[in-house]
């Protein structure tokens, strides 16, 4: 598809940069959906395939795109993008065969040494015999530091690594075409994507522990030394406004990036040895930063609020038709529900007024063995959404929407 070049004065209000045109990459009615292209990339997005499926992160996660996609069996090529940080997938029948990454902290010399495959000697010595023509794989080989199955090895590493990464990021936009695209890359894997959304979803549960950490007074990040190697453009930005100061949000503000995406950064800035994390001297409790706090409480507060919540919807029903019929009809809900949530709500027996006992949901959501608050979040919000549902086409409730304003302000804590 050739590309389009706008007059200067447009190209500025589009925000592209000098030598960049757009390419059309989908057409409809209302919207239209362009392509940066920089003269000198290569790396075109797949504009000869069906565009399917756009979202935005911060509502629609990535582990429930893949989740979707690996259950529908979709074959094609999955685009993230948030700020500077820019990762494809590639799938074929709903499983992952490579993906690609454009951050420094996941190209495979890097992956390789985190792992002990090879040596910081070792890539080194890699790095400087290396040119664009060349492949780095192969030189590692060449130079005996591994062989081809351990080549192998350290691709597939990359790729889950890249993969598992994705589940960290709260922000960006994801595009999927569907259609057999293969990569660039002679290697085409066969993982299980299954397993990776899970791996995915433990690391971003650890990452936040350790945003838990980073917010914690009396914990501060430290300059160590300089960086021995070029920083991409998200970890100078963090590296500057550590070295300016302040708290881990102040400096994630300065920075222009969510604490989650902040704190992704510093952990790759502390395995580069440029950063460390500490408490000083004279703050309580564990001595190393990253005892991150168990995330029992978040546990309780989500159910604690949603319980809330199931009881303001309850109570304008009990008071026009009284508690009878509402607390059948919830029971039948949820009793449909512990089919799909049999840990938090088989046998949940609901009380008076339609009410759920927090205590009881708590204890069953602290001993699930799983992802506690996402699975309560799933549970719950069903019970949430059908009364909510039930109050806003009850007969004999005038202007709920008036009442679910006033309710505003607790649903957005969910």
């Amino acid at each position: 598809m050739d590309k389009l070049v706008f007059p200067s004065d447009q190209s500025a209000r589009l925000g592209l940069q000098e030598g960049e045109s757009v390419r059309l990459l989908a057409s409809g009615s209302k919207t239209i959906l362009l392509e940066r292209v920089d003269a000198e990339a290569s790396d075109a997005l797949p504009w000869d395939r069906d565009l399917v499926l756009t979202a935005n992160v911060s509502s629609f996660s990535l582990a429930d795109i893949l989740h979707l996609l690996h259950a529908s069996s979709k074959s094609g090529f999955l685009f993230f993008e948030n700020g500077d940080h820019v990762k494809s997938v590639y799938l074929h029948r709903g499983e992952v065969i490579f993906a690609t990454s454009n951050q420094k902290f996941d190209r495979l010399g890097e992956c390789l040494v985190r792992s002990g495959t090879i040596t910081p000697e070792q890539f080194s010595e890699a790095i400087n015999a290396y040119t664009p023509s060349s492949q780095f794989g192969r030189i590692l080989v060449e130079r005996e530091f591994l062989t081809s199955r351990d080549l192998w090895g350290g691709v597939k590493l990359q790729v889950e690594e890249i993969v598992r990464s994705l589940f960290s990021y709260g922000s960006g936009s994801v595009l999927f075409w569907e259609g057999e695209v293969r990569p660039d890359n002679v290697v085409r894997l066969s993982l299980p994507t299954r397993r990776l959304i899970a791996q995915g979803l433990k690391r971003r549960d650890d990452l936040l522990r350790f945003v838990a950490v980073l917010e914690t007074p009396n914990v501060r990040i430290s300059i160590a030394k300089e960086a021995a190697q070029q920083l991409v453009e998200s970890e100078r930005a963090m590296l500057d406004a550590i070295r300016a100061g302040g708290t881990f949000n102040e400096q994630c503000h300065r920075a222009g990036v969510e604490p989650l995406c902040g704190a992704r950064t510093v952990q790759q800035l502390r395995m580069a040895g440029v950063v460390t994390v500490a408490r000083e001297a004279n703050s309580t409790g564990p001595a190393e930063a990253d005892a991150a706090p168990s995330d029992e409480e978040a546990v309780r507060e989500c159910v604690r609020l949603h319980a809330k919540l199931l009881t303001e919807f309850t109570a304008p029903i009990v008071a026009v038709e009284g508690e009878a019929g509402i607390r059948d009809r919830l029971q039948r809900i949820v009793d449909d529900a512990a089919q799909r949530y049999p840990e938090l709500l088989s046998d949940l027996a609901v009380g008076p007024g339609g009410v759920l006992d927090p205590e009881v949901l708590i204890a069953r959501a602290l001993a699930y063995p799983g992802e506690r608050e996402r699975e309560v979040r799933l549970a719950l919000g069903e019970l949430v959404s059908y009364l909510e549902f039930e109050l806003m086409n009850h007969p004999g409730i005038d202007r709920p929407d008036e009442f679910l304003e006033g309710l505003e302000n607790l649903r957005s804590r969910l």
